[in-house]
């Protein structure tokens, strides 16, 4: 079974804020967590990524701070 981090990058680097979530859990966050995205503002990008192997699963960043599929290409 997959495990996931969040991680926010508010500086230039991706850091963990929660690891290893389980789908359960990664849903439930994308629930509640776009509001917290919205309060600190478009200085923070968020991710989701498939615990240690860094594929990221989906974004939440300004303008909309919906989650998101990644967009071919992106790191």
């Amino acid at each position: 079974m997959d495990k996931f981090n969040l991680q926010v990058n508010s500086s230039g680097a991706w850091r963990n804020v929660l690891v290893s979530m389980t789908k359960e859990q990664m849903q439930q966050l994308e629930e509640h967590s776009a509001a917290i995205a919205a309060i600190a503002g478009e200085s923070h990008k968020w991710r989701i990524v498939v615990a240690g192997l860094d594929e990221v699963i989906a974004y939440c960043q300004a303008p909309d701070y919906q989650w998101q599929a990644p967009k071919r290409g992106r790191a």
